[in-house]
């Protein structure tokens, strides 16, 4: 089966994507699934307790550096096979057909279950801390505030969640650097302690969870391809915006979890954040630069969350809209809005599953942290991750087949980063328990949805042999209104 170009199938007069989105703009959609502020209060305090302590961001390092070989065999395939649909897209290039889909359903389980996963998180946080200011109102009321902004948004172009987004990732970064330079300003060179590097720091506690923690928090950065059709010129666009997230998120990963284990002390750092735990960077920034800075922080802990769903849900309903393009789901959901550009109907239909689940969850009166957003943000991670592990396993067997002579790129680098993005997808499961906070049966069986998911794509495939599976999103008659 050949791929087209992008857009090929698009019939004259259907609506297509509005491709005007250069690097920056794609970047901030990647960067908004990433959550840098987020991941920073969220996750480091785990990754040090549970982790190697002081040791943590030299793992942030070796993280970055197997994303950074994965990206670029993720770059090499995306200039070989151009065009939208996202990981899919690649597997079917490299398995055929069937495995293709599979990917585009297990893909599609991971985003959506990660949407979910944010909304709830963000009525529980935005509760708490409206709480500390004594505002009382259920958890669900933020929830659906999140999920109306984010609809709204999502029957447009992603070049006006891009626009939305500049501001909230802009105040996530200014957060964390006036932070870092505070604490370089308290305590100069002693808040890059050397002493990170030891073996004996980077080899203490568990490395497991440690791992597992640092590739959680780069999730995002494999989504700039799912905005190929709506990017000026795809080609140039997609990888300048993959290795700029990359690098950038690296080194301010590394570098901010450096200078707050240097903040705290070596030898207090575990023990410090085992009675903070998640107020760590609270308690950081009141300490540093006073109750002003700690609350702007938690502010924009908040419009962090926001933005993260914001990608999210963009994410999702992209995967949505191409598989309704080609009837391997619901055609309606291939429908792009006819003023907007944007996968209109995908999007009301992923606020719609939100919706419903929201009210389920609060009528058995689930936990939204510890029972939704652990449970569902868990498969969400080890889908993202282990794809990731495919495609780049994907990338040496298609460039295998056509005996290609750029080594570093086709061979060497994806091979690096199918080694370690499949065994951070083993740590990952072989610690779930760690990210859903239960020893309980079914909210650890979860990972196993993908696989299933996967598996279901070929069934599909082999039912469906009148479906169009070239994973490039060719726009559905318009909706109307």
């Amino acid at each position: 089966m050949s791929l087209p170009t992008p857009n090929a199938q698009t019939a004259p007069g259907q609506p297509q994507f509005r491709a005007n989105m250069g690097p920056i703009k794609v970047s901030l959609l990647v960067v908004a699934c990433a959550a840098p502020l987020g991941s920073m209060i969220g996750n480091t305090p785990i990754g040090f307790t549970l982790g190697n302590g002081a040791g943590l961001p030299i793992i942030f390092l070796v993280a970055g550096l197997v994303l950074g070989c994965f990206a670029a065999g993720y770059v090499a395939i995306n200039r070989a096979v151009p065009g939208g649909g996202g990981f899919a897209r690649y597997v079917h290039a490299g398995f055929g057909p069937g495995a293709g889909l599979g990917a585009a359903y297990a893909t599609t389980l991971a985003y959506g279950s990660g949407t979910i996963a944010i909304t709830t998180a963000a009525g529980y946080f935005v509760d708490v801390i409206a709480l500390d200011y004594g505002v009382d109102l259920p958890w669900w009321v933020y929830s659906v505030a999140a999920l109306l902004i984010v609809g709204l948004l999502g029957r447009h172009a992603a070049d006006l969640s891009a626009k939305v987004l500049l501001i909230l990732i802009f105040a996530e970064f200014a957060m964390l650097v006036i932070l870092d330079i505070l604490i370089l300003a308290h305590s100069g060179l002693a808040a890059l302690p050397l002493d990170i590097f030891a073996p004996e720091q980077v080899f203490s506690g568990s490395i497991g969870p440690a791992l597992m923690i640092a590739f959680t928090s780069f999730i995002g950065i494999e989504s700039a391809v799912i905005y190929a059709n709506e990017a000026r010129n795809p080609g140039k666009t997609v990888p300048r915006a993959i290795y700029l997230c990359v690098g950038v998120i690296s080194a301010f990963y590394f570098f901010t979890v450096w200078l707050i284990v240097g903040s705290v002390g070596v030898n207090q750092i575990v023990p410090t954040t085992e009675e903070t735990q998640g107020d760590l960077l609270f308690v950081l920034s009141g300490e540093q630069g006073g109750d002003w800075l700690t609350a702007l922080m938690q502010i924009f802990f908040c419009t962090s969350l926001l933005a993260s769903l914001v990608a999210l849900h963009n994410a999702t309903t992209r995967y949505l809209q191409t598989m309704g393009s080609q009837g391997t789901m619901p055609k309606a959901l291939g429908a792009l809005h006819p003023r907007y550009q944007g996968p209109a109907r995908a999007s009301e239909a992923m606020s719609i599953l939100t919706a419903v689940l929201l009210v389920v969850f609060v009528v058995v009166g689930a936990d939204p942290y510890l029972g939704i957003y652990t449970s569902l943000g868990g498969l969400f991670t080890v889908g993202i991750v282990a794809m990731q592990g495919v495609v780049a396993v994907t990338v040496v067997v298609f460039f295998r087949r056509r005996k290609d002579g750029h080594v570093w790129k086709t061979l060497v680098a994806p091979a690096i980063g199918a080694l370690g993005l499949l065994t951070a997808t083993g740590l990952i499961i072989a610690n779930y328990s760690v990210l859903t906070g239960t020893e309980d049966v079914i909210p650890n069986l979860l990972p196993f949805l993908i696989p299933l998911a996967f598996v279901a794509g070929f069934v599909v495939h082999r039912m469906r042999r009148d479906a169009v599976v070239d994973f490039d999103p060719a726009p559905a008659p318009s909706v109307q209104g």
